[in-house]
């Protein structure tokens, strides 16, 4: 299986920076070359894919070497049986998908941009999408990598088996790096059995009271869905202040009919206004508009990713509208199960997103500034808007001390992860 990742932008630029060179390795030892020689020559290197993770995380500190990994796309190992596939860090996500499809299996991972998106981007972020609740994020799938370092070394972690223990779990100072620490060429995973059915329940509530309450209600029961999220607006052009909770049910028939009989009554109990069963093309519609609500203008708007407690989230969305102070309200996806929210903000401004955050942090949550303008992304750190975390967290120095054992000359990605590493 081959499949290069198509480009997002016309070039390799970031901001206001753009490489001197552009290396395209077609192995993991020539990657390891580039990284090996640009490290010596004291070069920053920016690894890309698809470059749809590009505008996360702030502008790097230099840019010399652009390093295209997307030409390798290869499908290593794959065992049906086994449940378990091994791909290079080039492959997109849909391609991996369609092949695991043909022997009814499937990685469980939705994150945005899953069509063009690559295997290594989609770990480098640690990506994810509302099926987080049932299956995990990347870091739960990933049972083994092969990186190359900025010593010119490829080393592994972890496996090709489910079952393994060997050594350090260096899998999860990978995943969700941003590749500081090194750049991922290869993943193995475990994969799933494709769910024989599909449906999403999709119930309206006039307030956010009654809708978070009977979404708790959902994600605590005994019917384990794939995803419960709360909505509102998430195209953007609508006027209503309700909202709506949509559950994915999947599994046999008999367990997606049984899931939805169930939500459907729970929702109507609590208050839901209009309760309907969407399949087929419809519930695949839905959920891709979840999935991907805010993102079809990169660096259009403002788009901050939120975290709480889920018992927090209506506290936590208040704040939200308070301080965005928009009419229609906020387009706003929240995932009822594990108190992520992604929230756009039109035209927003530096101190907008500033007490968004630190509204967030006085919650005892986190955020982040995933995409903005870049003017924006330019005067605050995507990682701490409000500038809380860096007093409050005493874990950066460690962060520090880490990077510099694993890239002591700051090759990879200067200045773009958590706490200018």
């Amino acid at each position: 299986m081959t499949a290069t990742a198509s480009r997002t932008t016309t070039d390799y630029s970031i901001a206001v920076l753009t490489p001197s060179n552009i290396e395209r390795p077609a192995t993991p030892e020539a990657v390891a070359v580039v990284l090996g020689r640009a490290s010596e020559a004291g070069q920053a290197v920016i690894p890309w894919g698809a470059g749809t993770k590009q505008r996360q995380g702030n502008a790097p500190r230099a840019y010399d070497v652009a390093l295209d990994v997307s030409g390798m796309n290869e499908l290593l190992e794959y065992e049906p049986a086994d449940l378990v596939v091994t791909v290079q860090a080039g492959v997109t996500l849909a391609a991996l998908q369609a092949r695991l499809a043909e022997s009814g299996q499937f990685l469980p991972l939705d994150p945005p941009y899953a069509q063009r998106a690559t295997i290594g981007g989609t770990l480098a972020t640690n990506a994810s999408g509302p099926s987080r609740l049932l299956h995990g994020t990347a870091r739960d799938l990933v049972i083994g990598l092969r990186v190359a370092t900025p010593q010119g070394e490829i080393v592994k972690s972890g496996g090709k088996v489910v079952k393994n223990v060997v050594g350090y779990d260096l899998n999860k100072l990978h995943v969700g790096g941003m590749g500081t620490a090194g750049v991922i060429v290869e993943a193995t995973f475990k994969v799933h059995p494709l769910p024989a059915a599909q449906a999403t329940i999709a119930a309206t509530f006039q307030q956010l009271a009654t809708a978070h309450a009977a979404a708790g209600r959902i994600t605590r029961s005994f019917l384990y869905p794939r995803a419960v999220d709360l909505v509102r607006n998430i195209d953007g052009k609508g006027t209503s202040t309700g909202w709506t909770v949509l559950t994915w049910s999947a599994g046999s028939p008999a367990t997606v009919d049984r899931q939805a009989r169930d939500v459907a009554q729970w929702c109507s109990e609590g208050g839901a206004t209009h309760v309907e069963r969407l399949d087929g093309e419809a519930h695949d519609a839905v959920w891709a508009s979840v999935i991907e609500s805010g993102r079809d203008e990169p660096g259009a708007m403002a788009l901050v990713k939120l975290s709480c407690l889920p018992s927090q989230l209506p506290a936590l969305i208040a704040e939200v509208d308070r301080h965005a102070g928009s009419s229609p309200p906020v387009p706003l996806v929240a995932h009822a199960g594990n108190g992520v929210v992604y929230v756009r903000l039109p035209g927003a401004t530096l101190e907008t997103v500033r007490r968004i955050a630190a509204a967030t942090h006085e919650l005892g949550g986190s955020a982040i500034l995933e995409d903005a303008p870049d003017a924006l992304k330019a005067q605050v750190d995507a990682w701490d808007p409000s500038g809380l975390a860096a007093r409050r967290r005493d874990d950066f120095d460690l962060m520090r001390a880490i990077k510099t054992q694993f890239d002591p000359n700051s090759t990879l990605n200067p200045g773009r992860f958590v706490a200018g590493i």
